[in-house]
């Protein structure tokens, strides 16, 4: 997507040409767990993994960013909190436009219209997080997908959901092991819940996740 298509710059009055875009090929890692946020960055082009290890080593997906998704946002005014959660990793051909906090921070005094949107979009971020934590707040794994399948259903309006992700994708996004997401879709199957296949999951019986 062009940087001029981004929410963020929408009825601003920012000179775009000035703001650095950088490409990375796949499987590269932009910033470590840990590491200082220095940038608030756009993501155009690819997808990016935020990736954080276990105490035993193992690694899991904590978030996924797809264009026109922005980070290093959150932690721009966090004196004390201000490192990223976990590694940010690029899917595919990535490009990402990145602005310097201190210049961000200027903009932001001088466009009321970006201050506007960058509010909004930290407002949307402030809404997912609240959905992870109901997410995490399920006793089952079965609950999580019926939460998740409920939510989508309200906001695709068809009791067909479109994943637009895969299934490991999926299993990260409900924070469980991919094996044990494939093992309860066949028994919700088999109970008569739900119909499925690589690309959509289908409710068959009313569902209610909350």
């Amino acid at each position: 997507m062009k940087l001029s298509s981004c929410t963020l710059f929408k009825n601003t009055r920012i000179n775009l040409g000035d703001i650095k875009i950088t490409d990375y090929n796949d499987g590269m890692t932009i910033a470590f767990e840990d590491e200082v946020s220095e940038n608030l960055c756009i993501v155009l082009e690819g997808k990016i993994h935020v990736k954080a290890y276990s105490v035993g080593g193992k690694n899991f997906t904590m978030n996924t960013l797809s264009p026109g998704q922005l980070f290093g946002d959150v932690l721009m005014f966090n004196k004390d909190h201000n490192t990223f959660p976990g590694s940010l990793i690029t899917v595919g051909k990535t490009k990402i436009a990145s602005i310097p906090n201190e210049e961000f921070s200027n903009f932001l005094k001088h466009d009321y219209d970006l201050l506007l949107n960058y509010l909004s979009m930290l407002s949307e971020k402030a809404y997912d997080l609240n959905y992870k934590s109901k997410m995490l707040s399920q006793d089952s794994v079965r609950d999580k997908i019926l939460f998740f399948l409920y939510k989508e259903k309200q906001k695709q309006r068809t009791n067909t959901i479109q994943l637009n992700m895969t299934k490991e994708e999926l299993a990260n996004e409900l924070y469980m092991q991919r094996p044990s997401l494939s093992r309860e879709l066949i028994k919700m199957k088999q109970d008569g819940l739900i119909e499925y296949d690589r690309y959509s999951i289908t409710i068959l019986k009313d569902v209610r996740g909350e």
